[in-house]
């Protein structure tokens, strides 16, 4: 008798499991919210000799954090391992786009933003908690790999001021993400989760510009660089497995 509940009660532990999250190709989408930081920063050279010190607020050099919302596109397919379906991997493409808007001061005469977007491949370790035919409840841990493109406004601003500047569009990105996940209903999932990007981006960069500190002295070289960084982004996703 004892052996005949003891194998019914794994009959019915196995059973229950046996209806876990499926294996399956995925497309999601998400609301995200986040915060970027912005920083100019500017040295001047006379001669060969660095008289940043001397031009003190005439340099164009700011630091400013605004918060950031956007959305995001993941592709991908996701894979479960064993009877139990209790781990499993995920492999995708995302689109992240976000913009934020810095304020009027600036710019001279507009208000700063820029838009951002960031597109990679990544993998995603996905542990489920809970696994019953209803559905499923885990946590998820991964790693992405691609680039971001800044887009920012003001380039009267900088063409007026910063004739030698270039702005970079590409910079190379890495991320780490991780959160709460729970699939039900066999193809419908949500998620919540935090990005954090772990490189800062250059979008541009002025060498030698000529600049005036003092207008009975000889122009400066001043040397100018614009850097913005993602610091985190958190978002809600719905996804859905065919």
């Amino acid at each position: 008798m004892k052996k005949i509940l003891t194998g019914a009660l794994c009959s019915l532990t196995l059973a229950s499991f046996a209806f876990g999250e499926n294996s399956g190709v995925f497309v999601g989408v998400s609301y995200q919210f986040g915060q970027t930081n912005v920083k100019q920063s500017s040295s001047a050279t006379l001669g060969g000799a660095d008289v940043t010190s001397m031009a003190g607020g005439l340099l164009p050099n700011f630091n400013k954090k605004a918060y950031t919302n956007g959305a995001g596109l993941k592709i991908g397919y996701k894979q479960f391992f064993g009877q139990s379906k209790w781990f499993g991997l995920r492999y995708y493409a995302f689109l992240d786009y976000g913009h934020t808007d810095f304020g009027a001061d600036i710019l001279p005469s507009e208000k700063y933003h820029t838009d951002m977007f960031s597109y990679g491949v990544g993998i995603d370790t996905l542990w489920n908690v809970v696994n019953k035919e209803g559905g499923s409840l885990g946590i998820f841990a991964g790693v992405g790999v691609g680039a971001d493109t800044w887009i920012a406004n003001g380039k009267d601003y900088q063409n007026k001021y910063f004739s030698n500047g270039k702005p970079a569009y590409v910079s190379f990105q890495t991320t780490i993400d991780a959160g709460i996940r729970t699939n039900f209903a066999k193809h419908h999932g949500l998620e919540v989760g935090v990005k954090v990007p772990l490189l800062q981006d250059e979008i541009f960069k002025d060498i030698a510009e000529p600049f005036v500190i003092n207008p009975k002295a000889p122009k400066a070289q001043v040397d100018t660089k614009t850097d913005v960084e993602l610091k985190y982004s958190v978002y809600v996703s719905y996804l859905y497995t065919f």
